[in-house]
Formats: C-alpha cells, sequence, structure tokens
C-alpha cells in the first residue's frame, strides 16, 4: 500500500508518523505534499518523499490512498487541483477535512467524462501518532479492495468505528475537539492538587495515573461511568462533596454544552 498525504500539519504528519512507529509503512510507500519549507525538511530528514514542486496533481501519482488532511477551507482548492489526475479505478480519497461533506467532495471532484471516485470521510485525533487514535470513518462509492486498506491503515493506529456521514459531527465533538476536553480536565485537576499544597509535575503524574485507573475500571467492569462512581462515594463523605461542588459550579452541564457548541 502506498499513501500520500496532501497537508501534514498536526493531523496529516501525526498519521504518517503514526504509520512509521506502528511498522505498518515504511518511509519508501509515503508521499508528503506541503507547501511549509518547515515541514518539508521534517519529513525529508525521515526519508519521505516530499513534493518539492507544489504540484499535488503530481504527488497523487503512486497512491493507492490520497489522504488529505488540510483545513476544510482548503479542501474545494486540492480537489480541484487533483481532480483530473485521479486514477478512478485505482485510488481512493480519503478526507480528514471536518464538516466536508460527501456531496460537496463530489462536486470538487467533478471532471467532463469520468466517473465517480471513491471518498472516505475519517475524523481522527491527534493521538494517532502513538497509535492511541480514536478514528471514525464513514464511506461513499468504496471498494472492497480500498476498504480493506482503509480499515487495515487506521485499526494499526487505535480503535476505528464505522460511523454513518450524518454522525460525524457528533464523533468529532466526542473525541477529535474531546482530546482536548480531556486534557482541559487533567489540567484543571492538576492546579487543583497544586492548590493543595502538591508541586506540579506530581499533581499532573497522579492525575494522569488516575484518569488512567478510572478508564481501566470502565474496561474491565462493562460499566457506565455512573455505577463506578457510585462504588466510591458514600453520604457526606469528601468524594461526594467534591462532586457536588462541582456541579455546583456547572461541571457536567458545561461539558455537555460544550459538545453541543461544535455542531
Amino acid at each position: 500500500m502506498k499513501i500520500t498525504v496532501i497537508g501534514a500539519g498536526n493531523i496529516g504528519g501525526a498519521i504518517v508518523e503514526g504509520t512509521l512507529k506502528q511498522g505498518i509503512l515504511t518511509t519508501a510507500d509515503i508521499v508528503v505534499s506541503d507547501p511549509h519549507p518547515n515541514v518539508k525538511e521534517r519529513f525529508l530528514s525521515k526519508g519521505i518523499v516530499v513534493n518539492h514542486v507544489n504540484n499535488n496533481a503530481v504527488a497523487v501519482a503512486e497512491a493507492d490512498l490520497i489522504i488529505v488532511a488540510v483545513k476544510p477551507w482548503l479542501v474545494e482548492g486540492v480537489m480541484g487541483e487533483i481532480s483530473g489526475a485521479i486514477n478512478r479505478d485505482e485510488q481512493a480519497i480519503v478526507s480528514i477535512a471536518a464538516g466536508v461533506t460527501f456531496a460537496q467532495i463530489a462536486q470538487y471532484l467533478s471532471v467532463a467524462d469520468r466517473g465517480p471516485a471513491e471518498v472516505y470521510r475519517i475524523i481522527p485525533n491527534t493521538a494517532i501518532s502513538l497509535g492511541k487514535s480514536v478514528s471514525f470513518i464513514a464511506k461513499h462509492n468504496t471498494s472492497a479492495r480500498h476498504d480493506d486498506q482503509v480499515h487495515a491503515l487506521f485499526e494499526a493506529l487505535g480503535e476505528i468505528f464505522y460511523v454513518e456521514e450524518h454522525e460525524m459531527t457528533a464523533c468529532t465533538a466526542l473525541s477529535s475537539a474531546g482530546i482536548a476536553y480531556a486534557l482541559r480536565y487533567i489540567d484543571a485537576a492538576m492546579r487543583g492538587g497544586e492548590a493543595l499544597g502538591l508541586d506540579k509535575e506530581k499533581s499532573l503524574r497522579i492525575v494522569m495515573k488516575t484518569v488512567d485507573g478510572a478508564l481501566a475500571l470502565l474496561d474491565a467492569n462493562s460499566t457506565y461511568p455512573q455505577t463506578e462512581i457510585d462504588k466510591v462515594t458514600t453520604p457526606g463523605g469528601v468524594t461526594l462533596k467534591g462532586l457536588e461542588k462541582m456541579e455546583d459550579g456547572g461541571f457536567s452541564q458545561a461539558v455537555i454544552d460544550g459538545l453541543l457548541a461544535t455542531k
């Protein structure tokens, strides 16, 4: 399998890093196309082929999967640039751009006398560089061969969920943006530890291990969070007092409101 990654910033670059760390692909299997000199130098130093001519149509020539990981407002230009160069019998498009629909992508790729392209919409998060992403996959007009390639690639980079296109907004809120929300809790808890007299490094480490343990409980017991919360709260206990104070501050509703704000 060969891939071309157009746009090797935070997510595109993380995909490249993840494929190499997990041993899915070698540097010879990857082409990076990005206009920024620092990005080019970063991947060139790893032995990856880098598009030096700033021509995305050239960069996609040998790819099985063309991963478009640019900002949403740049997708139309990129798709228009590569639309005439795609071999629609041999290549598939993987769009990482949040909010850009299959209908829009089909319009951007439309070329006279050519059939429809195989297109995937995938939303990962930045933990993909460590093989720990949660990635959501929706597909349109795809073949079994490319389905297998996409599955193998992203499964090796973390957990994958197949979803319908209309579910992508919710999935983006929970995971792609959600990784920042989870980190915000960790940051707040770390600062709370500092306020209680711990140094910053010790506080952060304690919070990280505590979150790790909470996730392990949910996974091992196949329970919902409230079930595990009930096990550690007693009337008048310090845990319950802390939870009540958080809810007085609107903690749970603030999280829900933050998720809804991504719509």
